[in-house]
Formats: structure tokens, C-alpha cells, sequence
């Protein structure tokens, strides 16, 4: 289907027309202007005659000619349909202009006809029969566009037309009788055209079923049908390009309202509503983006949902079923398949254990089929074997186990290039093994005697590219195994190096050499990139090339090629090895960081490192100081120095080595950051709320002032004491992290870069968590719950103040965890609020914080001898449980123990006992509620009891 654009269709803003309007189809179809076949005007003034194509524009209505005579005039116009054949059109208009019109201001209905043809005796006298008024338009009498645009919609009137199966249509442009012998409302047309946008429906052939393979089927001889089944069709387009897709419809025979339409997947089509016997119509459709075709005709299924009932017998001499091993490698076996009298079954399908499969039919049906296979691999293979009915219902599986004969030879290719021999070596796994064959797949096999079970010979491949060799073992002259290698043949030069290889770790400094060798004819030099340094170094008359080379140390990648006499380059191959270095790194990460944070009298971790074998430690010297030793269980340690000066500090490493000697030295030198030094105190960062001081220190002489930002506020100055120094105090409100910005200036008003830091405040704020929340309930009065506490306002937090509801504060000291844990017993039913805050050690207190929860009416159970979650008591070990709490007013209590239910009452106080003696060291759950007056129950608590084996 050619895609193009909307119908070819004139318009002009404002013009008064009439256009009817169709779907548009969501992609384009055919789209052409039809043609004109030909074009006729009838005068009122020759009323004998016809004026046929005529070199003039269109007459309408009456005209007057120079001698005053009145002509009134109808225009016919004959348009081909052929090319609309079989089509059907989405989209098409009628249009043309007015080209003169004598009188603007007076009325005229113009009328557009489908008329007969104009044949040889049309005449005025004698004009063609109108048919059918396809508009009525009236013109003059505020009419915006004069001359105007005259259109409308043909899509209904073609298609009629195509329906009658016409060859052509013919239109008539007229006034109104009324009006047409009014010279003022005369007027002339350009030639009118009729455009179309059409598609041909597409059609279906060959209706079929699938796997296996059917015919459409009759009534008198349906196609078997199985509860899936695979429907197929061709779908036939005569629209290039188009998509076509196919739809299906099934019926029952006898229940034609039982019509359903499907789509058939390669899943096939589920069948198993219908009855085993019962007979089904079906056909098929298809349908493009625009219009559905015809349906097919009518086939026939007879619904068979009856599989075979036995699995095939399956025998073969070749490859005999168990554990004797048989055949040989890569050698084709016949096995036979056996129905066993069965008539339904018509083929029979296989599988392998590695995936292949496939389908054989029986010779005749119940009969026998013979399956050649041969297997892809030695050892056990097992073939899976199923009868097949004409419906495609399989039977039971038959497995099919047996050994195949190890007797393919063992082969290994050293691989000599392109255009140069290759070895081939070929090892006999059976003893009987005279002689080897081997060929490149597809040609010329070359056969070598085998002497004591192995041999080998010469191959020489032609390119490069994936290569499949097949080699072959010979008893005599009797093929008994064979099997074929996949190798990739380059002509990449081969390069070695006993100095320089992934194996080897040759320190910096050592000479050695590489070695090119060809893996095609006729080699002349190789080019090699080492380290980013193309290089061409010739061949010898061996067609090698050695070239020397001195260790620098990193890893280095190499890639060479080989060129020929005639230019051409080989493949590339690769090279990679590592050298070491002799000398030790020295590495301060926070000396990298964008935003400076190291200063003089602020620590520097350095990193020492040494890729040589046998390191025992590290000996350095700071500044000029004396040398420290650090020993080092492996290549690397972390040591800290601290700069005492601006400008020049160098570090200065040795890697101290097993045998006594060291490494040569590396010496490291940075200029600590000259922007002032900022402590705080506390020294850990502030605390929301909290006064805090910010300490500034100058590492430059003569410094008057410091320039500072707190928080990204305005700029402010505080003088610099004798010292060098100068303390801002201020108190952060809000935790989380403010920045601070400080410059030192000195006496002639130079100033020290700045230095940007970012100082933590911490939440002074207790966190409180627990199993207890507000949105659902849990526990119940006198039910122990535990609450944990944490701040980050520490080390100055030293204890916890906290209360429950309204009753007294209590006091717990803060652990050396993370957190601090409390117990807490509630007294009611319902919302509970719990509320803690934090206690400093000169008694300044954080917010307080409220942590509210629900608690449920669960009891409080108590086991001495068997604590809840705990290893306790044994077998025979009485233990006593006691019941209270939950809510108030319980009567008694409802348990149920290892499987055992029963009920205690509550004393006055709502407490009860039981006591439980257990026979088995195991787990289990004592489950209890309390019973009310009034007949309620609190909510059930489960107590996990755990019984020790000892």
C-alpha cells in the first residue's frame, strides 16, 4: 500500500461550500486524481448537436454571445473508474472554481448531477437521463468569494457506482430549472476534478490446519481437529506495501449462533470447549489497516481429542538401548519406530536431551517410520519419542536410553595463519584405530596412517573467519567416528616476550626484547603501537622481527600487525604486561580535594605504597626530621605528619625490603593551604540551640584582621590578637550543617585565601523508639514494653529524664551504645504519652520530646521458670505462669498450652496461675485472653515458650 497524503483537494478560506466530510483512515491509502475521460457541453442554441472537448472554459446557465443571442448551456463530465476495481474508496471530493460569472449579486442555484453517459446521439433535444442529485449549492446574494469554490464529498456516490460494477461516471453542472434562463446567473467552471483515496480489500487462499499438516476439510471428509490446534491462511494484498492480518471464525455445525472469531497464535488455538466427535465450520478473513476482506470459503474440522494411547516401540542396531555402547561418534543410526498396530497414529515425534527434535511420518498408518539420527555428542544420549494422531494429539513419551561408542579422534590445531601450513594432531581413543581422516568442511578429505593411536598432518586455510574442520577415525577402511572443530583462523602475528608477558612482573629499568612471528605469507615489516608510539620495525628473511626494549614502569598494551609486500595488513594482536615500580607512592587524598581543607598544624594521612615483592616496612623523613620506621605487613601503610610552616614540605619514603636493601626514595613536597586555621568548640561541632565558639588562626605573620561569613550571611571583620587569633561566638538554630568562610588580612591590607568549611550542629533532640506506636494498639496495662533513646548531642548528654503520662519523672543514665533502653510499664488502656529529654553534665536540658503510642487490652504473662523467648526449665520441669493486667475488670482467663485449652479465674486483683509440666525439650506458643462481666475479651497475647533439652 503506497502511503500519501490527504486527498488532492482545493480550498480557499471562507468560501462558501459544501464539503462532506469522511473518516479519515489512521494510515493513507491508494490516493489519485481520477481520470477525466472526457467532457461535453449541450446549448440551448444547437439543440441538434454536442460540443465535445472543447478548448473552452465549462459553460453553465445562460450566456449571451456578441449578437445578443441568450445560450443556455449544461456541461457533462466522464470520469474512468477502472483503476478502482475490486477497491474500496475512504476518501473523495468533487471540486472545481468558478472561472466568470455574470452577475455576482444575483441568486443561483447550481445543481451537480450523476447522469447517464453522453453517448454519440446525446443532444439537447436528446440529453442523458439524470439519475441521481448529488448537491444543490446556491450562489450570488452575499456570497463571500465570487467567483467561488465549489465541493463535496463523492465517497458514497463512487462506491455505489463500484457496487453496480460501472467502468465510469459521468456529472452534470446545471442551474436550477427555475432560474436557468436568467442570463445574470450565468457563469463558466474550470474543469471539475475528482480525486480519490481507495484501498483494495485484502482476500485469504489455501485455509489449512497445522502440525501436522491439513486440508482445509469438507463436510464429508473433516480435517481431525485436536483440543489445540494451529489454523492457518494466506492473506493475498494487491497493495504494495500493505499488512494484512488474518481472522478466524468457528461454529458447531448444528449451532451456527455459536459463531466465534479468534486469532491463531503459534501457541494454536484452544479447542477444548467442543466435544470429542463433534463436527465445526471455520474460515478465515483477512484484514488490513483499512477494510476487511471476504470471508473464505467454509471448512470442516471434526473435533479428536483422543491421543494415542501407547508410546512407539523404538529399536536400533546401530545404537542398542542400555549400557552398551554403540555407533561412534558423529556416526548416523537408523532407528526404527514402531505404532504397533495402532491406526490413528500417522508420525511419530522426537526430541534429544540437548534440545534438537523433529517429526518423521509412519510409513503407513499404525505402521513403523525410520528416524535417522546421529548424535552431537559422545557418552549417553536419550531420544524422547511420541506417536502422533492425524489431529496432532501425542501420545505417551517413549525415552529411548543408550551409549554412544567414544571413537572420534582427539584433534588439536596449531594454528600457523592464513596462506601457512597448520599442524594438526590426531590421538586414536580406540585401539582398533588404523587411520585418521581430516578436511576443511565441504572439501577434500586427507587421510594419515595412525602409528601407535596417534598422527598428524598439515592443513592450510585460505582466510580468516570461523573455521569448521572435520576429523575422522578409520578401522581400515570403516568409518567409526567422527566429530568437527570450530576454530577462528587469524593472520594476527604472534608476539612473545620471555622479559615482558601477563606472567611476569619485571621491574623498571630491565632490557628484554619481543618477538614477532607470521601467520601469513610473504611478510616484509610489522607495524606495532607500544605505549601510544606507532612503530615499523622490518623482517628478517624468516619473515620474524625482534625488537628490544627498555622497562618503564605501569602497564603497557601493545598491538601489532604484519604488513605484506603488497601493502595489505594482517589482523591485529595484543600484547599486555605490567611493569613494576621500584619507586614507593606516597598518596594524601585530602590534598586533592577541590575545596582546600589542610592547613599548617593540621594532620596529613599519606598512603605508602610499593609494587615490590618482599616489603617489610617503610622508613621517611618530614621536613628535614628524623627518619621513622614503620613496619608493614604487606605494600602499603598509612602514616600521619603535620606541616609547621607555609610554603615547601617534602616527604621524602624508602620501601624497606626483606634482603635488607631499599627501594629507591620518593620524595613528595606540597605547600600546606596559607588560609586561616577554624577549631571549634565543642571540638565535635555545634548543637541546635546551643552556644558554640569558632576559633580562627592565621598561618601568615602580621595579621591584622579576619574577614568572615557564617552561614552565607553578609561579610564581617573581628581584629586579630598578639597571637594571631580571634574567636567569634554565636548559636546555631537549626541542626544539620552551616558553612563558614574566613580570610586572614594583614597590616598592608593583603590577605590569605580563604578557607570554606562546613561545621556539623547537631540535634539536641531525644529519638524514641519502640514496638509501641500510635496506630495500632499493642500490650496492656501492667504489660512490660521497651523504649530505647538516642541523641546526638553527645558527649555533653550524660542521663535521660522521662515520664509516662502524668506520672513521676524518671532518670536513666546514657549507655555506651548508640542507644539507652528503658522499661516502661503502662497503667491504661488507650492513648499513652511517653516524654523524655536529655540532661547535660552542667545541667543544660534538650526539648523535650513526646512519643505517643496505644495500648492495647493484651495480658501480662509471667513464667519464672520459663521466660518468654528464652531457653528455659526441661522435660518434667514444672513451671508456674501467671496471668494479670490487660485492662480492668477480668473474671478469668482463656490459655491454650501445647495443644490443651482450658480457663482459670481471675482473684479480685484480676491475676490467675496455671502451671504446665512439659514431656519434650521443644518450642511452642501458651496463648492467652481475658474474659469480662460482660462477656467481652481483651486482645490475645503469645508467649513463646522454649524448653530446654538439659
Amino acid at each position: 500500500m503506497k502511503r500519501i497524503g490527504s486527498a488532492i483537494l482545493a480550498t480557499a478560506v471562507g468560501v462558501a461550500t459544501v464539503v462532506l466530510a469522511t473518516g479519515q483512515p489512521a494510515l493513507a491509502a491508494d490516493s489519485v486524481n481520477l481520470p477525466l475521460s472526457s467532457w461535453a457541453y449541450l446549448d440551448s442554441q444547437s439543440p441538434r448537436t454536442k460540443f465535445v472537448n472543447p478548448a473552452v472554459a465549462p459553460p453553465v446557465g445562460t450566456l449571451v454571445d456578441d449578437a445578443g443571442r441568450a445560450h443556455t448551456y449544461r456541461s457533462y463530465f466522464t470520469y474512468d473508474l477502472t483503476q478502482l476495481k475490486g477497491a474500496v474508496v475512504h476518501n473523495s471530493y468533487l471540486y472545481t472554481y468558478e472561472d466568470t460569472v455574470t452577475d455576482c449579486s444575483t441568486a443561483a442555484t447550481i445543481e451537480v448531477w450523476r447522469t447517464a453517459p453522453v453517448k454519440s446521439g446525446t443532444t439537447w433535444n436528446n440529453p442523458p437521463a439524470e439519475l441521481e442529485k448529488l448537491i444543490s449549492v446556491n450562489r450570488g446574494q452575499g456570497s463571500f468569494y465570487c467567483p467561488g469554490y465549489l465541493g463535496f464529498d463523492m465517497v458514497q456516490t463512487l462506491n455505489a457506482a463500484l457496487g453496480r460494477h460501472e467502468k465510469s461516471i459521468t456529472v452534470e453542472y446545471r442551474i436550477t430549472a427555475s432560474q436557468e434562463t436568467d442570463p445574470r446567473a450565468g457563469r463558466t467552471f474550470q474543469q471539475p476534478t475528482l480525486s480519490s483515496t481507495s484501498n483494495h480489500p485484502p482476500t485469504v487462499s489455501d485455509p489449512r490446519l497445522e502440525g501436522p499438516n491439513r486440508p482445509c476439510g469438507t463436510v464429508t471428509r473433516p480435517s481431525p481437529a485436536a483440543a489445540t490446534t494451529y489454523f492457518k491462511a494466506t492473506a493475498n494484498d494487491p497493495d504494495e506495501g500493505d499488512y494484512a492480518t488474518i481472522l478466524y471464525a468457528i461454529w458447531p455445525v448444528e449451532h451456527p449462533d455459536q459463531r466465534r472469531e479468534f486469532n491463531s497464535y503459534n501457541l494454536g488455538t484452544d479447542l477444548s470447549q467442543y466435544a470429542d466427535g463433534q463436527l465445526l465450520a471455520w474460515q478465515a478473513r483477512a484484514s488490513d489497516y483499512y477494510d476487511a476482506g471476504p470471508w473464505s470459503k467454509v471448512c470442516y474440522v471434526i473435533m479428536d481429542k483422543t491421543a494415542p494411547a501407547n508410546p512407539p516401540a523404538v529399536t536400533s542396531k546401530l545404537y542398542p538401548e542400555g549400557d552398551t555402547p554403540g555407533g561412534g561418534s558423529g556416526l548416523t543410526g537408523k532407528f526404527r519406530i514402531d505404532a504397533g498396530g495402532d491406526q490413528d497414529v500417522v508420525a511419530f515425534a522426537w526430541r534429544d536431551s540437548t534440545g534438537y527434535s523433529g517429526s518423521v511420518k509412519a510409513r503407513k498408518p499404525g505402521r513403523t517410520a525410520v528416524l535417522e539420527y546421529t548424535p552431537k555428542r559422545d557418552w549417553i544420549e536419550t531420544l524422547y519419542v511420541n506417536s502422533i494422531d492425524a489431529a496432532g494429539n501425542r501420545g505417551p513419551e517413549r525415552e529411548y536410553r543408550f551409549r554412544i561408542a567414544d571413537t572420534a579422534p582427539s584433534a588439536q590445531i596449531e594454528l600457523g595463519g592464513v596462506g601457512l601450513p597448520s599442524t594438526i594432531s590426531l590421538t586414536a581413543r580406540k585401539p582398533e584405530t588404523t587411520a585418521f581422516g581430516y578436511q576443511l568442511k565441504g572439501g577434500p578429505q586427507t587421510r594419515v596412517p595412525a602409528v601407535d593411536g596417534k598422527a598428524t598432518g598439515q592443513l592450510t586455510f585460505a582466510e580468516v573467519g570461523e573455521v569448521e574442520v572435520v576429523v575422522s577415525s578409520y578401522a581400515k577402511n570403516k568409518l567409526i567416528g567422527q566429530d568437527t572443530l570450530r576454530i577462528y583462523v587469524t593472520d594476527a602475528p604472534g608476539v612473545e616476550s620471555a622479559e615482558f608477558n601477563f606472567d611476569s612482573e619485571p621491574i623498571a629499568g630491565k632490557t628484554g626484547s619481543f618477538t614477532f612471528t607470521p601467520r601469513n605469507a610473504d611478510v616484509v615489516s610489522y607495524e606495532y603501537v607500544l605505549d601510544d608510539t606507532t612503530q615499523t620495525v622490518p623482517a628478517a628473511a624468516d619473515d620474524t622481527a625482534v625488537v628490544p626494549w627498555t622497562a618503564t614502569a605501569g602497564w603497557h598494551f601493545m598491538a601489532v600487525r604484519s604488513v605484506k609486500a603488497d601493502g595489505s595488513k594482517s589482523m591485529e594482536a595484543y600484547h599486555q604486561f605490567n611493569v613494576l615500580d621500584p619507586v614507593p607512592s606516597a598518596y594524601a587524598p585530602t590534598l586533592e580535594y577541590l575545596t582546600r581543607i589542610d592547613g599548617v598544624g593540621l594532620p596529613v594521612e599519606f598512603y605508602l605504597f610499593s609494587q615490590l615483592p618482599n616489603v617489610t616496612g617503610f622508613a621517611y623523613r618530614f621536613d628535614g626530621g628524623p627518619e621513622t620506621v614503620v613496619p608493614s605487613d604487606g605494600g602499603s601503610v598509612s602514616i600521619s605528619v603535620t606541616p609547621v610552616h607555609t610554603g615547601d614540605n617534602t616527604l621524602i619514603v624508602e620501601a624497606l625490603l626483606a634482603d635488607g636493601t631499599r627501594s629507591p626514595e620518593k620524595s613528595f613536597t606540597w605547600q600546606p593551604f596559607e588560609a586561616p586555621v577554624v577549631t571549634t568548640d565543642p571540638p565535635n561541632g555545634g548543637a541546635a540551640a546551643q552556644p558554640m565558639t569558632l576559633t580562627f588562626r592565621s598561618v601568615l605573620p602580621d595579621t591584622r584582621e579576619f574577614r568572615y561569613s557564617l552561614d552565607f550571611g553578609e561579610y564581617q571583620t573581628i581584629a586579630a590578637g598578639p597571637d594571631g587569633t580571634a574567636t567569634v561566638s554565636f548559636t546555631p538554630q537549626w541542626d544539620g550543617w552551616f558553612s563558614a568562610r574566613v580570610t586572614g588580612v594583614a597590616q598592608d591590607g593583603t590577605t590569605s585565601p580563604e578557607r570554606e568549611m562546613t561545621v556539623p550542629v547537631r540535634d539536641t533532640r531525644v529519638s524514641v523508639w519502640s514496638q509501641y506506636s500510635e496506630w495500632s494498639p499493642r500490650g496492656g496495662i501492667g504489660v512490660p514494653g521497651d523504649f530505647a533513646f538516642s541523641t546526638s548531642w553527645t558527649p555533653e548528654v550524660v542521663e535521660y529524664r522521662y515520664r509516662l503520662n502524668d506520672g513521676p519523672e524518671l532518670t536513666a543514665p546514657i549507655g555506651d551504645s548508640w542507644n539507652t533502653l528503658v522499661t516502661v510499664v503502662p497503667d491504661r488502656n488507650g492513648p499513652n504519652t511517653l516524654t523524655v529529654r536529655g540532661r547535660t553534665a552542667d545541667g543544660r536540658f534538650s526539648p523535650v520530646t513526646e512519643y505517643p503510642f496505644q495500648v492495647g487490652t493484651a495480658p501480662h504473662v509471667f513464667s519464672e521458670a520459663y521466660p518468654r523467648d528464652t531457653p528455659g526449665g526441661g522435660v518434667g520441669v514444672e513451671g508456674r505462669f501467671e496471668f494479670s493486667g490487660g485492662t480492668p475488670g477480668i473474671t478469668s482467663f482463656e490459655y491454650t498450652i501445647g495443644g490443651t485449652a482450658g480457663t482459670v479465674d481471675a482473684d479480685a486483683q484480676g491475676r490467675a496461675s496455671i502451671t504446665w509440666t512439659p514431656t519434650e525439650a521443644t518450642g511452642l506458643y501458651l496463648v492467652v485472653k481475658g474474659h469480662k462481666a460482660d462477656g467481652s475479651t481483651t486482645d490475645e497475647v503469645w508467649y513463646f515458650i522454649l524448653v530446654t533439652s538439659s
